[in-house]
C-alpha cells in the first residue's frame, strides 16, 4: 500500500516522515496533481493543504475519479477538510475538528484555512494565521470561562474583517476598537498561556490514524451514495493534459503524446478515417469494409452527393470528388475533429495507441519541450494561452505543409484529416514540435503492427468524440 500526502504550511514535512514513515510526501494539492498519481485501489491519499490562489485548486471530480477508481482519499485541516466536507457522502473520509466545522455548516467560506506561506525552499511556512484556528482558539476561551459568548462573537467577527492575508493574533489586537480593548487583552493573555493549532493538530490525527490503519480511513464503499455522471469530456481533458510520464526530466502529458502521433505519425490520417467511419458504421476498425459500411450509413440516413451544407469541409479540389468520397471525407471531418483543448489520447486511433508507440511519442514529445527551452528564443508577438509561442504562424503551417506534402492553402483540410477541428487548434497543437521538426526532421516512430497484431485491437470499437 502507497500513502501520498500533500502537505504545505500546516506541518512540517519531516514530521510527516516521523508520524507516517515511508509515506510519498507532495507539496499542496493543486488542479491535476490527483491526476498524475500512480496509485492503485488500495492506495491512500491524505490531502491536507492545497493551492488557492497561486494555482487553480484541486477539482472535486478529480478526487472522485480517485474514489471511483478504489483508492482511499481522506482529507483534514486546511483544502483536505474543505474537499472532505463538501464530498464526505460520495466516500472521502474526514478527520479533525476543522472539517467537523465545515461538514456542519458552522464554517462555510474557505478563506477561513487561507494562510499566506513562504516558498516550497522554506517549507511553505506560514506567514498569517487563518480564521479558523482563531475560531476554535476563542471557543475554548468560552469554554474555559475567559470570555462570554458575546465577547468571542466580537473577536471572531474582528478577525473576519481583516484580509486573510494580514489575520493573525497581533492584527487583532491592533484592529480592535478601544472598546474591545480589554477584551482582545484578556484573551490574547489566555491564548498565549493555552496555546493552539487546529489545522496542525488535525492534520497530525490524520497521518497517525493512516500510521494505525483507522477503519475509519477506508475506500468508498456501498454504504456511500454513487458516484453518477463523473466520466465527462471535462474529466477526460483534465487527464489528457496532466496525465503522462516523466521523460528525462520533462513531464510528457497523454495530450502531448496524442499530438505527436496525430501530426507526425505517417500513418495518421489513414487511421483516423478509418477509426471515425468505423464509430459511424459501429464496426471495427480493422474491418476491411468499413468504408463502405460507412457509406451504406450514410445513403440510409440521406446523405447522398455532396450536401450544400458540408461543402465548407471540402477544399476547391476536393468538389470535383466523386459523391462517395465526398461523403466519406465530410463524415470524417464533420465528426472526427476537435479542439486541441479537448484532445484526449482515447481520440487518436487504437492501432496507433500501442506500448511502442506511446513510448516512442513521450520521448518526441519531451525532446521537442528541451529544445524549446534551452536553444529556441520567445518571440516578443501576442502570446496564445499558455505563453508557449516561439515560431509565427507563417513558420508552423510551412513547416507541417512541407512535412505533410500539400499545398499551404489545403493544410487545414490536412489538419482535418488528422483530427484537428481548425487551424487555430492545429497551430496550438504544432508549434511546440516546430523546433523538433526543424532539427531532427519527421520522427521515427513505429509502424502500426502487422495485420496478426491489428486483429487483436478488432475487439474495441473506435469511439468518436
Amino acid at each position: 500500500m502507497t500513502d501520498v500526502v500533500f502537505i504545505g504550511p500546516s506541518l512540517p514535512a519531516d514530521e510527516v516522515g516521523r508520524l507516517l514513515p515511508d509515506a510519498v510526501v507532495l507539496p499542496p494539492v493543486a488542479h491535476g496533481d490527483l491526476l498524475r498519481l500512480d496509485v492503485a485501489p488500495g492506495d491512500r491519499v491524505l490531502v491536507i493543504d492545497g493551492f488557492f490562489l497561486q494555482h487553480p485548486p484541486v477539482r472535486h471530480r478529480e478526487i472522485l475519479d480517485l474514489l471511483d477508481s478504489g483508492v482511499t482519499v481522506a482529507g483534514a485541516a486546511s483544502m483536505g477538510a474543505l474537499r472532505a466536507a463538501e464530498l464526505w457522502p460520495f466516500g472521502m473520509r474526514g478527520v479533525g475538528e476543522v472539517f467537523q466545522l465545515y461538514r456542519d455548516g458552522v464554517v462555510t467560506g474557505d478563506d477561513e484555512v487561507a494562510v499566506v506561506h513562504g516558498p516550497a525552499e522554506e517549507g511553505h511556512r506560514s506567514l498569517s494565521v487563518p480564521l479558523v484556528n482563531i475560531r476554535v482558539a476563542l471557543r475554548r476561551a468560552v469554554a474555559a470561562g475567559v470570555l462570554s459568548d458575546a465577547e468571542a462573537v466580537l473577536l471572531l467577527n474582528i478577525g473576519r474583517d481583516l484580509p486573510f492575508r494580514r489575520r493573525s493574533y497581533r492584527a487583532l489586537e491592533r484592529s480592535a476598537p478601544p472598546e474591545a480593548a480589554t477584551v482582545v487583552d484578556r484573551f490574547l493573555t489566555w491564548h498565549r498561556q493555552n496555546p493552539c493549532d487546529t489545522k496542525g493538530a488535525d492534520a497530525r490525527m490524520l497521518l497517525s490514524m493512516a500510521a494505525d490503519n483507522a477503519p475509519e480511513l477506508c475506500p468508498a464503499h456501498a454504504g456511500d451514495q454513487p458516484i453518477d455522471n463523473l466520466h465527462t469530456r471535462f474529466l477526460d481533458s483534465w487527464r489528457s493534459r496532466f496525465a503522462g510520464e516523466s521523460v528525462g526530466g520533462h513531464w510528457a502529458s497523454d495530450r502531448e503524446a496524442a499530438a505527436v502521433l496525430m501530426l507526425l505519425h505517417p500513418e495518421s490520417a489513414t487511421w483516423h478515417r478509418r477509426a471515425v467511419l468505423a464509430g459511424l458504421a459501429e464496426v471495427d476498425i480493422a474491418d476491411p469494409m468499413v468504408e463502405e459500411r460507412a457509406a451504406e450509413v450514410a445513403r440510409r440516413r440521406g446523405l447522398t452527393g455532396a450536401p450544400p451544407s458540408g461543402w465548407d469541409w471540402l477544399t476547391d479540389r476536393e468538389r470535383g470528388l466523386d459523391d462517395r468520397e465526398a461523403v466519406l471525407r465530410l463524415l470524417v471531418r464533420a465528426f472526427g475533429t476537435t479542439p486541441y483543448r479537448s484532445l484526449a489520447l482515447w481520440m487518436v486511433a487504437a492501432p496507433l495507441r500501442t506500448p511502442a508507440l506511446l513510448t516512442a511519442a513521450r520521448q518526441v514529445a519531451a525532446t521537442a519541450a528541451s529544445l524549446n527551452e534551452t536553444l529556441v528564443p520567445r518571440t516578443t508577438g501576442n502570446r496564445r494561452p499558455g505563453g508557449r509561442l516561439h515560431f509565427r504562424t507563417e513558420i508552423v503551417d510551412a513547416c507541417f505543409a512541407r512535412l505533410w506534402g500539400c499545398a499551404a492553402d489545403e493544410l487545414e483540410a490536412a489538419a482535418w484529416d488528422r483530427g484537428f477541428v481548425d487551424l487555430a487548434a492545429f497551430r496550438y497543437a504544432a508549434e511546440p514540435l516546430v523546433a523538433y521538426v526543424k532539427a531532427f526532421g519527421s520522427p521515427r516512430l513505429p509502424a502500426v503492427g502487422t495485420r496478426a497484431q491489428e486483429d487483436t485491437l478488432a475487439g474495441s470499437a473506435a469511439r468518436v468524440g
